[in-house]
């Protein structure tokens, strides 16, 4: 990943002007939108990229955020209502408990699908109180992920508007 950013930005610099090798509009609003169209003296499309960086961070960090705490939550909550080991457990384990009422539903089944291999032991147990808690868990838990899966998606958003401002500066 980071060779490709190292690669695009040394073809951007061959759009530098001058010999003094400052550096182009197009790497300035590559590495930060606005920058560039700010240099060419287009103010108001140099504040639309901005303003757009700008939130789209705000958003990111946000969603990441509130992903994290219901991360938090579901797991506080599953200790509370299952009686689940708050440990170092993958996300596997996770979805897990949210889908079986128990261990040993869960074991039972993934022996009868000769999943031999994604047995617990008795270090893993849960019982669920209810089945009313397990559901909120399992929601409480896609919640989490959906939120995280979003901020993904707006990482990617953020690189999008990074390479539309660099194509912006080259137009200008």
């Amino acid at each position: 990943m980071y060779k490709k950013i190292i690669i695009i930005i040394l073809v951007f610099t061959s759009f530098s002007k001058g010999e003094d090798y400052q550096i182009s509009p197009v790497v300035k609003s590559f590495i930060f939108p606005g920058w560039g169209e700010k240099v060419l003296e287009n103010t108001s499309r140099a504040r639309f990229f901005s303003n757009i960086e700008l939130s789209l961070w705000t958003v990111c960090i946000g969603t990441y955020t509130f992903s994290f705490h219901q991360m938090l939550k579901y797991k506080s909550f599953a200790v509370e209502h299952a009686g689940v080991s708050s440990g170092d457990r993958n996300k596997k384990y996770w979805v897990d408990i949210g889908n079986y009422i128990d261990v040993d539903s869960h074991n039972s089944e993934h022996l009868r699908w000769r999943y031999f291999n994604e047995l617990y032991d008795e270090s893993s147990e849960w019982y669920w109180d209810n089945i009313k808690n397990m559901k909120k868990f399992e929601n409480m838990r896609i919640r989490s992920d959906y939120y995280a899966k979003a901020s993904q998606y707006i990482i990617g958003t953020i690189v999008l508007n990074h390479i539309i401002s660099a194509i912006d500066a080259l137009y200008l």
